[in-house]
């Protein structure tokens, strides 16, 4: 049995404020060590079902947050950036289960905390065929396309309502209840792990139950900018079209493609960022 393991910063217990997932100073420190604890957690309920083998992408930022030396001694560890599928770097079809750690509700969502989609200083919104996503249900479609289910999910509960339409047979760790956009209800740390432990469990042993969500080909994606500016730039990737001020679509064959004209226009869109 195998893990893949995708880990943001912003859903993780007691991560509250951007002074959290910024890399400075003491609360991002703290915060480390909670986002690698929840990690760990999550790979000592799938050993405890069965799981024996495990690859996490830290997916966070620049990406290189999680805490090597104390990271669980059964995983594989993807750090770093740029690299081609993002969040999912690492995934393929050798895999039996994908679990999102420390995940967050989309930009607009009215009390997540510290919501956004993927960056939040350039992009407002992404669809998928006509449907606004998450980073769980992006990056789900990307599991997906390798035939990989989503197990678990862990963040807070306004994310997991919105994961609990678009992947219904996922396993949902709540680690806070949002408040606001910069407050929550907090597990405490080890009440958290806790929580994930016991679900990522059950995800492995529900295994049989859960469903790849692949998405049908062609895929379009459509990205809404906060600048007319960042469009502008991102329309000079081939194939991709501007279609308002502050939007573009691109006709993908499949995920990994979509997902690498995504990286591209990110690369794009932030270097119009400071005009």
């Amino acid at each position: 049995m195998k893990i893949f393991i995708s880990v943001d910063m912003e859903g993780i217990a007691c991560a509250t404020h951007s002074d959290h997932v910024k890399m400075e100073g003491p609360a991002y420190v703290a915060a480390q060590r909670w986002m690698t604890a929840e990690v760990n957690a999550a790979i000592d309920g799938a050993i405890e079902a069965g799981a024996d083998s495990f690859v996490v992408a830290d997916g966070h930022g620049l990406m290189r947050n999680l805490l090597p030396d104390e990271l669980h001694e059964d995983a594989l560890l993807v750090l770093g950036t740029p690299r081609p599928l993002l969040q999912m770097e690492g995934i393929d079809d050798s895999f039996d289960l994908a679990f999102f750690i420390g995940y967050h509700a989309r930009a607009g969502d009215a009390i997540g905390v510290m919501a956004h989609t993927h960056v939040g200083k350039i992009v407002y919104e992404l669809y998928l065929n006509g449907q606004p996503v998450t980073e769980a249900a992006f990056n789900g479609a990307v599991a997906g396309h390798f035939g990989v289910p989503v197990g678990l999910v862990a963040g807070d509960d306004a994310l997991l309502a919105e994961v609990a339409v678009t992947h219904p047979w996922a396993e949902r760790a709540v680690t806070k209840w949002a408040i606001g956009p910069t407050a929550a209800r907090n597990l405490t740390p080890k009440a958290a792990q806790k929580t994930i432990r016991h679900a990522a469990k059950r995800a492995v042993e529900r295994a049989g139950e859960m469903t790849a969500a692949k998405l049908d080909s062609p895929i379009e994606f459509r990205a809404h900018f906060l600048k007319a500016l960042q469009a502008q730039l991102v329309s000079d990737i081939p194939g991709v079209e501007r279609f308002d001020s502050r939007s573009v679509r691109y006709i993908g064959a499949d995920m990994v493609e979509i997902t690498k004209i995504w990286r591209l226009m990110i690369n794009a869109g932030l270097s119009g960022f400071a005009v």
